[in-house]
């Protein structure tokens, strides 16, 4: 006789501008965020905590707890979804992993996006990009039918690196095998992939370490997501300001990159990179 785990609920919503985030309480007890771009396109979470450690990242500060199960996983879709049904939102209509946790840490993640095809929903992922057997699989032909990868890389030299993404795969590594998989893919699924390079004051964001990025990221091909930092409680990390920020980008350009730079849905305080939490069991939502 197997237990019946309780669907994930929804506990706390906020709204800013253009976000909603909510907090979805698991059954044991566990929260996680999710949150809702522009009225349709929802970021769910994939564990409670994470394990990769990133020192900006609000996400992973206590750790890592557990993976989610796949109905813990679908709930966050199915719950949301319900929620906008009963107001003027047409609904979810595109899914990605980049919430709390490591999509590539979970190994439900890829029958959760076969879930999400059946379901008529296009779902993409955002991973540190380790461990590099589970990418070979995502890069290969019978990957999950992802609608898209952007790789977390933040740095350009591996003692960056190693500061940046501390648990996730160094550069060399992770570099080697995107330039084995990268050009055997069709063109339309590269245009699936991006780089996302995060800019914090002070530790990645010095002309040398964007030229060593732009270095081992122009012979691939891909876009290139340029993210503002957006401050968390768990982190002195600063931002840096819109002067350099427009430089960098500037710079990146100057080498022929296809750069994107933050959403204004990115910038808002609920939306940016490494801002949503995990609470273990027992503890109340944040304010």
């Amino acid at each position: 006789m197997h237990a019946t785990i309780e669907q994930p609920e929804i506990v706390e919503e906020h709204r800013s501008a253009i976000n909603r985030r909510y907090v979805v309480r698991l059954h044991d007890g566990a929260a996680v965020e999710s949150v809702l771009y522009r009225g349709d396109s929802l970021c769910v979470s994939s564990q409670v905590g994470c394990a990769v450690g990133c020192p900006f990242c609000a996400s992973g500060a206590n750790g890592l707890s557990r993976n989610l199960e796949l109905g813990e996983l679908t709930g966050q879709v199915a719950a949301i979804d319900a929620a906008l049904s009963s107001g003027a939102t047409a609904g979810v209509r595109r899914v990605t992993v980049s919430g709390v946790g490591e999509p590539l840490h979970n190994p439900t993640v890829p029958d959760f996006i076969s879930w999400c095809r059946e379901r008529g929903t296009p779902a993409s992922i955002t991973t540190s990009g380790g461990p590099l057997r589970r990418l070979r699989a995502w890069l290969s032909p019978g990957a999950p039918p992802h609608n898209g990868i952007s790789f977390s890389i933040h740095a350009g030299r591996e003692p960056t690196r190693a500061r940046t993404v501390p648990r996730g795969p160094a550069l060399e590594p992770l570099f080697e095998l995107l330039g084995e998989r990268v050009p055997a893919l069709s063109g339309s699924r590269r245009r699936k992939l991006a780089l996302a390079y995060l800019l914090l004051a002070d530790l990645n964001d010095d002309d040398a370490e964007i030229d060593a990025f732009l270095d081992r990221a122009a012979p691939l091909g891909l876009k290139i997501h340029l993210y503002r930092y957006n401050p968390v409680p768990t982190s002195d990390q600063r931002q840096i300001g819109d002067a350099r920020y427009e430089a960098v980008f500037e710079r990146m350009r100057a080498r022929g990159l296809d750069v994107r730079r933050s959403s204004q849905a990115r910038i808002e305080d609920n939306g940016g990179c490494g801002t949503l939490v995990a609470l273990r069991g027992n503890r109340q939502p944040r304010p």
